[in-house]
């Protein structure tokens, strides 16, 4: 499966060699990037990694325009009927013959981090740069391993580590011509360790980065997070705090609130609208932007928010823009999804980070890690703190918890919104699941008309309220993904690990 040591993909020759500087130096078809500028620009990438079908399996969303009751009756098995049943009997491996997430988290490891340690100490120019270059593939390898370790293998305990099987890890060295076998998950663990000390050794990170770029914030925070998954909490806050200390920003939604002239000009409507570009959130470490686009919450996401969150009351509003009617999306959903009065957005200005990380994730860390330490006052002030940017302004009020498993459900509750279409939920919650006192068992019921009979012409003359509840269990093979089926065919050794 392997994307190895000689992997300086045609994709990325053909992006470098488009610049004239580059195609009168270099002849036609050799390695372009032996300067230090060149591996500069390969650090330029977009780094946009799907987790829609991970949402999904979450119940954060439904995929959009899928219509869900025909997932629930459907012959012929596919990923989204599985994922919507939460049905574990299923193979999966074999309904898996591609798997994007996947295919870009390996993407970037090999043609973008890789690429450039394969290259940058024999590469001509500003060594400080060259350094800089270094730390940070160094820091990406490390966390897309983190992710995908997270995804296709059990979560990390500290008990079944050593024993857990984990995933290839892929160095620049690596031949490309040996299929690798997998690691365990300690060592998966150790090697991103290794990877992100190595990093912090060159101490060239940026504290000021481009905001598509990792930087020195975004390294200590992405520490935080994997020693968090490895139960040392208190490095971890350390951690948190190094990452707080470089950036420590919320951005108040209420900021990204504004009046659509559009609606009011043509329908009369004064309604306000949520915005969330991309390179505009000062609270994001690293921006890899997602578009959200038209994917419904799922009743059981929409309950979790806070009635006065911004997300309730602004986020369905481009609605009105997209269908020239304010009272149609109820009608969208049922035509797109199958389902009646789903929250159903048209966002064309809503963008997540995927697999970045942002100052929220920090304070969450801390507030973690105050819950665990049974100082709950200091937890319920940083959730709070939180809180009080997401909710319209003079709606906020405080709230407190009297024992630490109180807060640590207002910890739950905020983080699942916190983190949604990103893979940080799926990963937290596979993290508490390795501990009963925070294992979770999620619930999903779905409701939908079906049609029992129809007239000559077709129409419905009688219909039956079908009712359906599924449950995912916190010790489901669900909560680990299959290696698709493109990658086994090339790699003997990678087993599936569920």
């Amino acid at each position: 499966m392997k994307m190895k040591k000689y992997i300086l993909m045609t994709l990325l020759v053909g992006w470098l060699t488009g610049c004239s500087d580059f195609t009168e130096i270099d002849p036609k078809g050799k390695n372009i990037l032996n300067r230090v500028e060149d591996l500069d620009l390969v650090l330029n990438a977009h780094y946009d990694v799907s987790c829609e079908d991970v949402a999904f399996m979450m119940n954060d969303i439904f995929p959009q325009f899928v219509n869900v009751p025909n997932l629930l009756t459907e012959k012929i098995k596919t990923l989204n009927g599985v994922f919507v049943t939460w049905d574990e009997m299923a193979d999966r491996a074999a309904l898996t013959s591609t798997d994007n997430k996947y295919s870009n988290l390996y993407g970037i490891i090999g043609k973008v981090a890789n690429a450039v340690l394969l290259n940058i100490d024999g590469a001509t120019g500003n060594r400080a740069k060259a350094d800089q270059l270094k730390a940070e593939a160094l820091l990406l390898r490390a966390w897309c391993h983190y992710i995908l370790v997270n995804l296709y293998a059990e979560a990390y305990d500290p008990a079944t580590a050593a024993t857990d099987p984990g995933i290839v890890y892929i160095l620049e060295t690596d031949e490309l011509a040996v299929p690798d076998d997998k690691k365990t998950v300690a060592e998966v663990y150790e090697a991103i360790l290794k990877d992100l000390d190595a990093a912090f050794a060159l101490n060239s990170l940026s504290e000021n980065p481009a905001k598509m770029r990792v930087g020195l914030a975004f390294a200590y925070a992405a520490k935080a997070k994997i020693l968090m998954s490895m139960r040392d909490y208190d490095e971890a806050f350390e951690a948190a705090e190094a990452s707080l200390k470089l950036k420590s920003t919320i951005d108040d939604y209420n900021d990204k609130l504004a009046l659509s002239e559009m609606n009011k000009a043509q329908y009369g409507i004064e309604v306000y609208e949520f915005s969330r570009y991309y390179l505009t959130c000062e609270e994001e470490l690293w921006e890899t932007p997602s578009w959200w686009g038209t994917m419904p919450f799922t009743y059981e996401f929409w309950d979790e928010l806070e009635a006065n969150h911004i997300y309730h009351t602004a986020l369905l509003t481009d609605t009105y823009l997209a269908t020239q009617t304010p009272l149609v999306q109820a009608d969208q959903a049922l035509e797109y999804n199958g389902l009646e009065n789903l929250p159903f957005p048209t966002v064309n200005d809503v963008y997540y980070s995927s697999i970045g990380l942002t100052t929220v994730d920090m304070y969450l860390v801390q507030a973690e890690c105050y819950i665990r330490d049974g100082e709950t006052e200091k937890a319920m002030k940083i959730i709070n703190r939180i809180r009080e940017k997401r909710l319209l302004a003079g709606t906020y009020s405080e709230v407190s918890a009297e024992t630490p498993e109180k807060a640590f459900d207002w910890l739950k509750k905020v983080s699942r919104v916190e983190n949604f279409y990103t893979f940080k939920n799926f990963i937290n919650l596979k993290r508490w699941n390795t501990e009963e006192k925070y294992a979770e068992t999620l619930h999903r019921e779905i409701i939908y008309t079906q049609v029992t009979e129809r007239d000559e012409t077709g129409k419905p003359v009688k219909t039956e309220t079908i009712t359906c509840t599924y449950e995912l269990s916190p010790n489901s093979p669900l909560w680990i993904f299959a290696f698709p089926q493109d990658v086994t065919a090339l790699n003997p050794y990678l087993s599936q690990n569920y």
